[in-house]
C-alpha cells in the first residue's frame, strides 16, 4: 500500500489535507480537512508530537515526509491495504 498526502491551500494559510492511498489493484482518497484541527479532533494529537513522531516538519507533495505523515495518519486510523475501501470518502474528516 502507497498512501500521501495531498495538500491544498487557500486563503494563504488554511492547508487543507486528503489523504491518497493505494495499492497495485484500487485507489481512494479522503478527505481530511484543515491540518490542524485534523490533527487535534481526529487523532487527537498535537502538531508537534506528529511531527517528532514522523522526524520531520517538511511535508509538502514529493517530499519524504509526505509519505511518513501519510504512514503515520494511516497506522493511527487502522487503514491498511485490506480495508482502505470499506472506509467512506469522508470517513475521517474533521469538517
Amino acid at each position: 500500500m502507497k498512501a500521501n498526502i495531498l495538500i491544498e491551500t487557500s486563503y494563504g494559510f488554511c492547508h487543507n489535507w486528503t489523504l491518497l492511498v493505494s495499492t497495485a489493484k484500487k485507489k481512494k482518497t479522503f478527505f481530511l480537512g484543515q491540518d490542524v484541527k485534523f490533527c487535534s479532533r481526529v487523532l487527537g494529537m498535537d502538531t508537534s508530537y506528529i511531527v517528532s513522531q514522523i522526524g520531520t516538519r517538511e511535508i509538502s507533495e514529493g517530499k519524504r515526509g509526505n509519505e511518513k505523515l501519510a504512514k503515520f495518519i494511516c497506522e493511527n486510523l487502522g487503514i491498511n491495504g485490506k480495508n482502505f475501501h470499506k472506509f467512506e470518502g469522508w470517513a475521517f474528516s474533521c469538517q
